[in-house]
């Protein structure tokens, strides 16, 4: 019971060193307090602000009227009636239109043949030809799909008035046409907003972002100082480094405590971004996101000899994570191989799950399966970080002697 004792306390006392030595050296170090506060807030502002418009809209196209009738006046006036577009109707032919399109003036170009109101008064079938710039994805969709669903709306018309000529009311005409109705709902990101959708998932990528860091930058100013042992005296004792690994991660964890509610509460609140689940909950969520994100970097900064080494890393290793997290592309796209390699990052569960809590307002027993994913990738790299943190003081020693 003695012994057990002295141990209990010897690793209390480094529990505390620990906190102390890496709590310095995040405020001692002016890099870390940019890092923190630029990246954490600054450029999570910054992304909110350039997407707070959360749909493109009035994006100019061209309309090359071949026909100049009235009834091809009558589906340009349609046209223009979308929100997503601003038609520009100036043009005489497909060149002059060319030539706006390659300058970035126009982003489409729309082509009313000739005879089009001649043909349709004739019940003969005629076409509308549709240029738009697939190079930008959003650009591209807006334009089909306001000019599908106009030119759905003018041939609606056209099939109802002829019904109506037949002496049909015109609530048999609207039956004959559509016998079927859908009615389609957007759940969660109601408004279809970008901003709405990219938020959330930043966020998480955010803090795993910060953490890797701050955490390789710390790691790597120690190598070059050799000064391990030093801040550590205790590391190298039988058990010595789970106190470290647990003060060091409390340091983190309770700088995120405060960060998080501060990015939701300000940033969220100021950009209209919603939030349906409550603040302690997101807290219960995180907890082993940012643990498993801690021990993670430990692991890998182990192996960092600079400062500089981090930065590097996270350059060649930023935008890998941010594809793996299935932000750009669905994940189950992937091949096996990448889907796999995603579950050993951190941010791929934490970002499924925060989403989840955030946007999508499930209960916690709906991300269990991210939680306890979080969990088995802490005690993971809880494992692994031991082992370095062990070899790289054992090597600093040998250094030194």
């Amino acid at each position: 019971m003695r012994s057990f004792y002295k141990k209990y306390h010897r690793g209390k006392i480094s529990f505390w060193n620990s906190v102390i030595a890496e709590w310095n050296a995040i405020k001692l170090d002016k890099a870390l307090v940019s890092t923190f506060l630029s990246v954490a807030f600054i450029i999570l502002i910054v992304y909110t602000y350039l997407y707070s418009n959360e749909v493109v809209k009035k994006i100019p196209i061209a309309i090359v009227n071949n026909d100049a009738s009235t009834t091809s006046r009558d589906y340009i006036s349609m046209l223009n009636a979308s929100k997503g577009i601003l038609t520009k109707t100036n043009y005489s032919d497909l060149q002059e239109a060319k030539q706006d399109f390659y300058t970035n003036k126009i982003m489409g170009v729309v082509i009313i043949p000739k005879n089009f109101g001649k043909d349709l008064r004739r019940g003969r079938q005629t076409t509308i030809t549709t240029y738009a710039d697939a190079s930008n994805m959003l650009f591209y969709k807006e334009i089909i799909g306001a000019v599908t669903t106009a030119t759905g709306y003018y041939n609606a018309g056209i099939v109802i008035k002829k019904n109506m000529a037949r002496g049909n009311s015109i609530a048999t005409a609207n039956a004959n046409y559509t016998p079927v109705q859908s009615i389609s709902t957007s759940l969660f990101n109601t408004s279809s907003g970008y901003a709405t959708y990219l938020i959330p998932v930043l966020t998480a990528l955010i803090v795993q972002l910060v953490l890797l860091m701050a955490i390789g930058i710390i790691n790597g100013t120690r190598h070059e100082d050799s000064n391990m042992l030093s801040n550590f005296p205790r590391i190298l004792h039988k058990g010595g480094t789970i106190p470290v690994l647990l003060g060091k991660s409390f340091v983190y964890t309770t700088l995120f405590s405060v960060i998080l509610p501060m990015q939701i509460g300000i940033v969220y609140t100021l950009f209209s971004i919603p939030v349906r689940s409550s603040l302690g909950m997101i807290y219960i969520f995180s907890l082993p996101y940012l643990l498993a994100v801690i021990f993670f970097g430990i692991a890998i900064s182990s192996f960092f000899t600079r400062r500089e080494d981090s930065v590097v890393f996270l350059v060649l290793t930023s935008i890998p994570s941010l594809m793996l997290s299935g932000l750009s592309f669905p994940m189950e796209s992937f091949p096996k191989f990448y889907q796999y390699l995603s579950q050993t990052i951190p941010s791929t569960p934490g970002i499924k799950g925060f989403v989840k809590l955030t946007q999508m307002k499930a209960s916690f027993t709906e991300v269990s399966s991210e939680w306890n994913h979080l969990w088995l990738l802490t005690l993971i790299y809880f494992i692994i970080a031991s082992i370095t943190l062990k070899f790289q003081s054992t090597k600093e020693r040998k250094n030194l002697v």
